[in-house]
């Protein structure tokens, strides 16, 4: 799935001349991906009445399926974009379910560590999944990794009730015990925020990269890898330090180490090397903010888990949505600068909302709401 997801970005102009559109046009395909995440609480409240997790699992990995497939028996621009809307509803979906699974399974205060080994799989999608997907898209053409994804779901699918537990009886909270609250709804503005920041850069700098170095596709596989590593060691950190150092403190820190990231980029963007090492850099602190902020999201509204991570989905959605939109205009017009720029911008304003409005709970508060929180049987 998380290769799916990523193997776009590096190879996006190459798509762009396959489907015979501009960048712009190609980036498009990519917003509607991310907007139609916003369906997750949607799909969560209807599939998932009560939070059912292996059921929501499972969805997330059908509709994965039938979007790779559309996209690939189409082989169109207006294929390609029913296949990623599709696509953009399975990852989320999937994604909280299992999330809030091992949340589930997992006290709060050692959390982090097994949601970020969870995490680590997307990385891997950059180690492992993109230059593979390089290599099948310099042999045949663009859909081809989604032929692979689409078999091996199929696969996976097939697998789930071997290795994930059979949903129990779920007893569902109340609607006022669900209730985001200040901290909560501040929490959602600054996922959105940092997505946002995040996504101006990813989507173009394959774009930036092919166009200011003329990098070919296997050159740009090598710098998918790169980025690949950049984010194991955010994720490795996660699993490190975050449980140890507070969540919410390793988020503002994470989203400091990314702004100083995408504010050096603007003076590096002519320099490869030096480029690709701050990139390295601003993507090791979103990686970093974004793993340690799922175990933060996990507890912030207990007893309405999977909404409340479904509703961060949302948030990360629409930031990525902007973002994706507007980072390729913004490249074309300004170069890296636009996107860099405005990064920068995102990320301070998420880092004061987090620090003047969002409340990390005690772990005693945590261990108490666990104990009268309703439980699967």
């Amino acid at each position: 799935m998380n290769t799916a997801y990523r193997f776009v970005y590096p190879f996006l102009p190459a798509i762009a001349r396959s489907l015979g559109v501009p960048l712009e046009q190609a980036g498009l395909l990519i917003s509607v991906r991310h907007m139609a995440g916003l369906a997750t609480p949607a799909v969560t409240r209807v599939v998932g009445k009560g939070e059912p997790r292996r059921r929501l699992i499972v969805t997330g990995m059908l509709l994965f399926i039938l979007g790779s497939s559309v996209t690939v028996l189409t082989n169109s621009y207006a294929g390609a974009l029913l296949g990623f809307a599709l696509l953009g509803i399975a990852k989320p979906v999937f994604d909280v379910s299992s999330q809030a699974y091992i949340s589930d399974r997992v006290p709060y205060a050692r959390r982090a560590r097994f949601l970020s080994v969870f995490e680590f799989t997307w990385a891997g999608s950059l180690l492992i999944g993109a230059p593979l997907s390089g290599w099948l898209i310099a042999r045949t053409d663009w859909t081809s990794p989604f032929w692979v994804f689409a078999v091996a779901s199929v696969a996976m699918v097939l697998l789930v009730p071997r290795f994930v537990d059979r949903d129990g009886q779920i007893v569902s909270s109340s609607r006022a015990a669900g209730r985001f609250g200040p901290s909560g709804l501040a929490f959602l503005a600054v996922a959105g925020l940092f997505a946002l920041a995040s996504e101006m850069i990813v989507v173009v700098f394959g774009a930036w990269l092919e166009t200011s170095f003329g990098l070919t596709l296997l050159a740009l596989s090598g710098a998918a890898v790169l980025i690949g590593l950049s984010e194991l060691a955010g994720e490795g950190a996660t699993f490190a330090v975050t449980d140890r150092l507070g969540k919410r403190r390793a988020v503002l820190l994470g989203v400091l180490i990314s702004i100083v990231g995408y504010a050096l980029l603007i003076p590096a963007r002519n320099s490869l090397g030096v480029g690709l090492v701050v990139l390295a850099i601003a993507l090791f602190g979103f990686e970093f903010t974004i793993v340690s902020s799922i175990p933060l999201a996990s507890e912030l509204v207990p007893t309405a888990r999977a909404r409340f991570l479904a509703w961060m989905v949302v948030a990360m959605s629409l930031g990525r949505g902007v973002g994706a939109a507007l980072g390729p205009t913004l490249f074309i017009v300004f170069g890296l600068t636009g996107p860099a720029l405005v990064a920068v911008v995102a990320d301070v304003v998420a880092a004061g909302l987090l620090i003047a409005w969002v409340r990390e709970r005690t772990p005693g508060e945590a261990h108490r709401d666990a104990e009268r929180e309703p439980r699967a049987t």
